[in-house]
């Protein structure tokens, strides 16, 4: 099966950004996350996916990596966990994590992202979409709130404001009664060096920048910062080929770059 030519703009287009690194990477000798599904989905979309080599895939993908191994941790404690799963795009992350049946998984995005999502996932047990803007104000409610939740936003905050984060944050915290959320954030250095090419790849726009990551400490009473670093400090960096972990060694050492994307994990 090969989909029409996917009619998604702005943010909702650079779901494929992340969708095509994954598919590079399970197409490498030294895969990291082993994604056949997004490779799968990729030879299924009629795209132009060549547009999209310049924007980092293997960063994206040590992000996923990062966020799939907190995930892990969360579920291994809690086997009845929600997991909700914010701007999730095409992301693949459940056929990557496998949960168990007692676990509750929930995807969250656009309306329009989700009639594409729906080509290849089904709402099942366990399993459910929900096509809402997360800024939009009744979606949580179709969201049980009786059980400790795990909450992922890859690749997503960057595209809120920060008073759009905030209120997020204050909603999900109210809504359940405890879990972790994690997330990535960008410094306005990664920000304003990418803002022309993500804007005439896909007409798209980063609007939360974080140069201090007590800022986002302060964004809600109840998150407890509990991990937190530079996606050059992920361990799963030293699965990628020598050049690039020279290359992301040295960029390390320059504080502009060293603190491009960092990998926040919060519990409350």
């Amino acid at each position: 099966m090969v989909l029409n030519k996917i009619q998604l703009d702005n943010e909702k287009e650079t779901l494929l950004i992340t969708l095509y690194a994954k598919a590079l990477d399970s197409r490498s000798k030294n895969s990291i996350l082993k994604d056949k599904k997004a490779a799968e989905l990729v030879d299924m979309i009629d795209y132009n996916f060549e547009k999209l080599h310049s924007f980092g895939n293997e960063t994206m993908v040590v992000r996923a990596k990062q966020l799939d191994s907190w995930l892990h941790t969360f579920l291994e404690n809690h086997q009845d966990a929600t997991v909700l799963n914010l701007g999730c795009g095409l992301d693949t992350r459940i056929s990557r994590v496998h949960p168990p049946s007692t676990v509750k998984w929930f995807d969250v995005d656009y309306p329009e992202v989700i009639e594409v999502r729906k080509h290849f996932y089904s709402n099942c047990e366990g399993y459910q979409m929900i096509a809402s803007s997360v800024t939009e104000l009744n979606w949580l409610e179709k969201i049980p709130k009786d059980k400790p939740a795990i909450i992922i936003a890859e690749g997503l905050l960057e595209y809120l404001t920060k008073d759009e984060v905030k209120i997020l944050l204050e909603r999900l915290t109210k809504h359940f009664p405890s879990g972790q959320i994690a997330f990535d954030v960008m410094n306005s250095f990664a920000i304003n060096a990418g803002k022309e090419h993500l804007k005439k790849t896909t007409g798209a726009e980063h609007k939360w920048a974080v140069d201090d990551i007590h800022e986002v400490d302060k964004l809600n009473a109840k998150l407890k910062r509990i991990a937190s670093f530079s996606i050059f400090r992920s361990k799963y960096i030293h699965k990628l080929p020598f050049k690039l972990r020279f290359l992301y060694t040295i960029m390390y050492v320059v504080p502009n770059f060293r603190n491009m994307i960092r990998l926040l994990l919060y519990k409350f």
